[in-house]
């Protein structure tokens, strides 16, 4: 057996039994900026609290200051569960943070988007953690899709051998590399065109013809797709495999002469497409007790009986996860290391041929 996959057991049944055993905490990198020094949780086991990948005004805090209100309230503790807030918009920052720098007792949560996961399925230097050393206790997933001037048909591959399509992204690493590695699938060349992070600005672009392709993941933008569709763009294809948004990324390529059922950077799309839809999530130390690994869920649980947090998770077409279908999607963002290796690889010879362009 591979030593990968013995390696993700261990984890995996380590984290699933709440095991209490004791290790050395990671040593964060000299290098890394943190907006606060090293983290001590409380030792009563109601004094929960979280650590956002973000910050206030970003999504993931939007989400987190719902998420104090009712846990204060189902807790029955008069103060607010406590918050602390990161710098950067990706989450990298609070997944570096929870990881190295907290007691694992299990008091304290991590709270953050899918982000993380694609930049440790990406290689990022800026990683120091390892997401599959957390508990996952809460996962979310919402639609996504990628619009382009120009619908997908079987003929595209072939009218566009001489030129590539220009992507929007926010950073080549950034929760649009799904659509990158989905269309370079599909097999069109693709120039990512690296910060727009706004969706508007990246409308606009589309429209001008500044790039050829954008990605629509947030409540603004899918509000916004039935006018979009009006001014003549066109749904090029969905990250979800069960949308009513346009095609199926996975139809695509399996219609394709090239598919191949064994590629392993199709199994990567497939990780990366789950990760960049993931809203927000709720996750724990390793090495946190059973007991209070049960007492999160139960908490969690009944957050998401919460009205208000019903409403919004409707409003933003958030589908909320918990239990064994949430263990599954985290750990379908977690893949097997020759996935992960592949995607690495296929990066670095793309980076070489996007610094030439």
């Amino acid at each position: 057996m591979p030593l990968s996959v013995t390696k993700r057991q261990f984890f995996r049944i380590l984290s699933l039994a709440g095991a209490s055993l004791t290790t050395t905490a990671l040593q964060a990198n000299a290098n890394e900026v943190m907006p606060m020094g090293a983290l001590q949780t409380s030792k009563s086991n109601n004094s929960f609290s979280f650590i956002v990948g973000g910050s206030e005004k970003s999504d993931v805090g939007e989400w987190a200051s719902q998420f104090s209100s009712v846990f204060t309230s189902s807790l029955q503790d008069n103060a607010p569960v406590p918050l602390r807030y990161t710098s950067g918009y990706d989450g990298i920052t609070g997944a570096n943070l929870f990881d190295t720098r907290i007691v694992p007792d299990g008091n304290t949560a991590l709270l953050t988007s899918g982000n993380p996961f694609i930049a440790s399925m990406s290689g990022d230097k800026r990683v120091h953690y390892d997401c599959e050393r957390w508990i996952p206790i809460l996962s979310s997933l919402s639609p996504s899709i990628t619009i382009a001037r120009q619908p997908f048909h079987n003929s595209i591959p072939d009218l566009l051998k001489n030129r590539s399509m220009k992507v929007a992204v926010s950073s080549i690493i950034g929760k649009e590399l799904p659509t990158l590695l989905g269309i370079e699938l599909l097999k069109i060349t693709t120039i990512p065109v690296e910060g727009l992070t706004d969706f508007s600005t990246a409308v606009q672009a589309l429209k001008k013809g500044d790039v050829d392709v954008i990605q629509l993941s947030t409540p603004e933008a899918f509000a916004a797709l039935p006018s979009l569709l009006k001014d003549g763009l066109h749904t090029f294809f969905s990250l979800d495999n069960t949308t009513t948004f346009g095609p199926k990324f996975s139809d695509l390529y399996s219609q394709l002469p090239h598919y191949k059922t064994g590629n392993t950077l199709f199994e990567a799309w497939n990780a990366l497409a789950l990760a960049s839809r993931m809203n927000v999530s709720i996750m724990l130390p390793m090495l946190t007790p059973s007991a209070l690994v049960a007492k999160w869920r139960l908490n969690t649980s009944k957050l998401l009986k919460n009205e208000q947090i019903v409403d919004l998770a409707k409003k933003n077409n958030v589908i909320f996860q918990e239990n064994a279908a949430c263990i599954d999607t985290i750990g379908k963002m977690c893949p097997q290391l020759i996935t992960t290796m592949a995607l690495q690889r296929w990066l670095n010879a793309k980076f070489t041929k996007w610094s030439n362009n």
